[in-house]
């Protein structure tokens, strides 16, 4: 998983950005062209925010960015290689003057409301006249994992996501999860490989379903994990408190498909795997103020924790005070 971030108008992706931008210990992966689709190629000088987050389903890349500018006159795009990918583009705001060209035939765009959604076959060339500000969130989906999704599912195969932009629909799920992305786009050391892989997961069921050729799902009467599942996956999450194992690790473990092991853990357990090591996360670090004389800052590390700062957060979500605050009151 990689992050890469833009900001600022008169700005470049630099060469030291570019080296650095490591989430954990994961090497970067570099950006794809067609990462910066708004409806066409954009360049992150032309934008205020350009921010990428790259995970790796398959041998191929699923890329989520988050790009936006307030101002109007973008100007044209510029040209990009064709690819066998498609772009989902949600916008999170009215977008309402533009021309396209697909495969240099001639469109004029219609008004886009907030929450709307079109996807673009990068397998076509694409260029736009940006007339006005925009703000959309881009999943950049390849057939890899339109067919892992299907095969987790018991699905047919989805040949084709079609929704062109004259097409474009509101779509509130879509908005959601684009808007979930937000914060791991901003904080990319805060955020563990179980989230991104749930949440692309997510993403690409629903935009299959939605928009791709419809599959029926195989009757198979899938329940909740056995108790040598539950144990096994538990001990493993447990074992790593920083949440860089995978989906694919704990559903192979569990010998079931990360589909069939995401579905059946939120039923045994009552929440995604994600969200139960966060709780673990928190409930080790209770023990830890309660029995040892360590600092925030090193039971922040020691339980998984990006930094103090990301520990305080999550821990006064959950427990409505401040971890210094409640170790205070445990010693009255």
């Amino acid at each position: 998983m990689s992050i890469i971030e833009q900001s600022g108008v008169s700005g470049a992706v630099s060469a030291g950005a570019l080296a650095t931008a490591v989430c954990g210990s994961r090497k970067l992966t570099p950006l794809q062209t067609c990462d910066s689709v708004v409806i066409a190629r954009t360049s992150p000088c032309k934008v205020d925010v350009y921010r990428s987050l790259s995970v790796r389903p398959g041998d191929e890349d699923f890329v989520i960015a988050h790009i936006s500018r307030g101002e109007a006159a973008h100007g044209m795009t510029e040209p990009q290689a064709k690819r066998a990918v498609y772009t989902a583009c949600v916008h999170l705001r009215e977008f309402s003057r533009y021309d396209i060209w697909c495969d240099d035939e001639f469109t004029s765009g219609r008004f886009l409301a907030p929450g709307s959604v079109h996807i673009n076959d990068m397998r076509h060339s694409w260029l736009a006249d940006i007339q006005s500000g925009f703000d959309v969130v881009n999943f950049c989906i390849s057939q890899s994992a339109l067919d892992e999704i299907a095969e987790d599912h018991g699905s047919k195969r989805v040949d084709e996501l079609h929704c062109p932009v004259n097409e474009a629909k509101v779509d509130s799920v879509a908005m959601n999860l684009a808007l979930a992305f937000i914060p791991a786009l901003m904080r990319p050391n805060q955020t563990n490989k179980l989230f991104i892989d749930h949440a692309w997961r997510a993403v690409t069921a629903h935009l299959a379903r939605t928009y791709g050729s419809r599959g029926q799902r195989n009757a198979s009467g899938q329940g909740g994990l056995a108790p040598w599942q539950e144990r096994r996956a538990k001990e493993m999450l447990m074992a790593d408190l920083s949440g860089s194992l995978s989906l694919l690790e704990l559903s192979s473990a569990c010998r079931l498909s990360c589909s069939h092991f995401s579905q059946a853990f939120r039923q045994t357990v009552g929440c995604p795997p994600h969200q139960w090591l966060l709780t673990q996360r928190v409930e080790r670090s209770k023990q830890l103020m309660l029995n040892t004389d360590q600092s925030l800052s090193e039971i922040a590390l020691a339980t998984g924790f990006a930094d103090q700062s990301h520990f305080t957060r999550v821990f006064s979500q959950r427990v409505k005070v401040s971890p210094g605050v409640w170790r205070r009151e445990q010693e009255r």
